[in-house]
């Protein structure tokens, strides 16, 4: 699922993405210490903290919508559902990643570069 998020640029790529980016500003913050890391460092840890509530929320309101759903196997179909869609869509190349070193858009096999 591809989020908004700003470390020095705007991007539109997966919170695991983001997480990735803040581990490594908050390692050099501890190792180097100084202003901008700092910065871009607590504007990580605000932003994954962010996105992590407001999914665990997404998350709770599903299961609830779920659990409204008749039988069992039809609440298996409909996460089979959204999970296959979802993992469908990853893999086009929708995520915005101008951090990245080797292209502006990425599938899901690409956000580390």
């Amino acid at each position: 699922m591809p989020v908004p998020f700003f470390l020095g640029e705007l991007e539109w790529a997966p919170v695991v993405r983001l997480a990735f980016f803040t581990g490594m500003l908050t390692a050099l913050m501890v190792a180097d210490g100084g202003g901008f890391t700092t910065i871009f460092g607590v504007l990580g840890l605000v932003q994954t903290a962010l996105y992590v509530a407001l999914f665990y929320l997404a998350v709770s309101f599903a299961v609830k919508g779920i659990q409204r759903v008749g039988s069992p196997p039809m609440q298996v179909a409909a996460v089979g559902t959204v999970i296959f869609l979802l993992g469908v869509s990853s893999l086009l190349p929708l995520y915005e990643t101008p951090l990245s070193s080797t292209r502006a858009r990425s599938a899901i096999w690409h956000i580390f570069e």
